[in-house]
């Protein structure tokens, strides 16, 4: 080919190249928990992490796990937090959700969250809430699950107890007000109700049954998970991401984290990816002994891998 033709060739394939448009960023609604445990996230949506792995992701409040596995069914949401539980019950009722990675684990030696009281009354034991009102986050949620299990194996029917579905943005109200005489509180707003004066720090439950516990999830439908591999891979790439930023810039993030929950502790979850098929091994004894499951579960076929 004569050198003019090539130079001309190769000019117009440049000029095409650019007139094209660039790959379209794989659209997500991503519903997050009023928790610090969804820092990664956050600090993926605000420093462009997200964006530059070609994700468009639009952040959207989930106040209660129990909302995930119809937004997710639905299509409304594309990736969502989740518990265990929700997983492991959906499964039981035909629906396929899977866990894409984890969200940080729940440490006795971090703990981050606890059984709270209105000040004047103290727990010590499942007996004290007989005829009690306690608030969880979701009805067969992780802690409401937990809580229902304490009870039992403390002797104590959960029927007896009055337990009621609230916000966590909530309950620092209803123990002020009296319309609660305990609830179940996660960081950061754990500590601010406990500064308050609103509540009174009880027992941390969770590390109770379970000293290094997975307690929730980043999940999507198996069916939409399969099709966007792609876009699986790149959630995952940005939060590991972001979480290095999280390592390197930690004044930094707690502002992030106070941009989205409007407040922020000075701790740092115990952030984990990883999920295995024992963290739902745990869960799903749970559920059978509260009388939730009742078919066996693998694993595995929860993590999507």
């Amino acid at each position: 080919m004569p050198q003019s033709r090539f130079t001309a060739l190769a000019t117009a394939l440049t000029i095409l190249s650019l007139a094209l448009p660039a790959s379209a960023a794989t659209k997500i609604t991503l519903g997050y928990g009023i928790t610090s445990d969804y820092l990664p996230a956050f600090v993926a949506k605000d420093n462009g992490i997200f964006e530059k792995n070609g994700l468009d992701v639009t952040m959207v409040v989930v106040t209660s796990s129990s909302l995930t596995p119809p937004a997710l069914v639905s299509g409304s949401m594309q990736i969502a937090q989740a518990n265990p539980p929700n997983l492991l019950l959906a499964y039981e009722g035909g629906i396929e959700l899977v866990s894409i990675t984890g969200v940080a684990r729940l440490m006795a030696k971090n703990p981050r969250t606890s059984l709270v009281t209105h000040p004047g009354f103290t727990i010590t034991k499942a007996e004290d809430l007989r005829g009690k009102k306690v608030a969880v986050p979701g009805i067969n949620s992780a802690m409401d699950l937990v809580l229902r299990k304490w009870l039992i194996d403390g002797g104590v029917k959960p029927e007896q107890v009055t337990i009621v579905e609230a916000p966590f943005a909530q309950m620092g109200d209803m123990l002020k007000s009296g319309q609660l005489d305990a609830a179940f509180q996660f960081e950061p707003l754990l500590t601010r109700i406990l500064a308050s004066g609103s509540a009174t720090k009880s027992l941390d439950l969770m590390s109770m049954g379970n000293p290094d516990l997975l307690g929730s999830v980043w999940a999507a439908t198996k069916e939409w998970a399969t099709a966007n591999r792609g876009a699986v891979d790149a959630y995952r790439t940005s939060l590991n991401e972001a979480v290095d930023f999280i390592n390197k810039n930690t004044e930094e993030a707690h502002k992030i984290e106070a941009k989205y929950l409007h407040y922020a502790t000075s701790e740092v979850p115990d952030i984990e990816m990883q999920v295995t098929p024992q963290d739902f091994d745990y869960w799903a004894g749970l559920c059978r002994a509260v009388g939730l499951l009742h078919r066996p579960v693998d694993g595995a076929q929860l993590i999507f891998k």
